[in-house]
């Protein structure tokens, strides 16, 4: 009886403590000062508590502003005895191991459908998908990881991508958007979260259905808790 008593009179003060916090009327004094302080850490709603646990229950999306590059018309690349195989050769198959836990090929193929859906609707030609370009996409998709910016992790611009051993990309247009998201959804709705995202800001949405692109890669990397996709375009000389 003595231990019920004893916490029943605890959780009465610490009510009457909270509401005297809250209501301020100890204002000025030190106990005031002190239940302000403690006060200050909890949710004084349930709106509060929600809006705090919001990131652990819905998936957020992060993006950088978009990137474009465009090559001088009167720029043109000298020929090499090597130009003619370094067109025709595969593209480097790049993947980083965590993302063996997500269904990398399926959140690529849903981004890629829903900017080509996204591009018929606003008159513009669909892009094709280009394995130079996915092979790209998933080394600054890794990169993201590291430092999610349009300037890669060793502080060089991203379109030195396209520089990397068995990347052969020669691009008269180049665009960039990078997106990330916490992971708790399907891939396939993680894909469409991704897209919504880009879909909602202006730059990213423009570089989406911009016509000079004829061509699209996707670079899917997951880290255990995080989804970064890269997007890049492009259009060969």
């Amino acid at each position: 009886m003595k231990f019920i008593s004893r916490l029943l009179s605890l959780i009465l003060t610490l009510i009457i403590g909270f509401w005297l916090g809250s209501t301020g009327l100890l204002t000025g004094t030190t106990p005031g000062n002190w239940l302000e302080t403690i006060t200050s850490y909890l949710p004084s709603s349930s709106t509060d508590f929600n809006q705090l646990n919001l990131p652990f229950e819905t998936p957020t999306f992060f993006s950088e502003p978009p990137l474009n590059e465009s090559t001088p018309d009167t720029q043109t690349e000298s020929p090499s005895e090597n130009s003619a195989a370094d067109s025709d050769q595969p593209a480097p198959n790049i993947y980083s191991e965590q993302s063996d836990a997500v269904d990398v090929e399926l959140i690529e193929q849903t981004i890629i459908r829903l900017v080509n859906d996204l591009r018929e609707e606003q008159g513009v030609q669909t892009v094709a998908s280009n394995d130079m370009l996915r092979s790209a996409a998933t080394i600054r998709a890794i990169e993201t990881e590291e430092k999610f910016s349009h300037t890669r992790p060793d502080g060089s611009d991203a379109f030195t991508v396209f520089e990397e051993d068995g990347i052969h990309y020669p691009y008269r247009i180049a665009g960039e958007n990078l997106g990330m998201a916490t992971y708790h959804l399907s891939d396939e709705a993680m894909a469409e979260l991704l897209f919504n995202g880009w879909v909602d800001s202006q730059g990213h949405y423009e570089n989406m259905i911009r016509p000079d692109y004829e061509e699209i890669g996707i670079g899917v990397h997951f880290d255990g808790e995080f989804l970064y996709a890269t997007q890049l375009f492009g259009t060969q000389r």
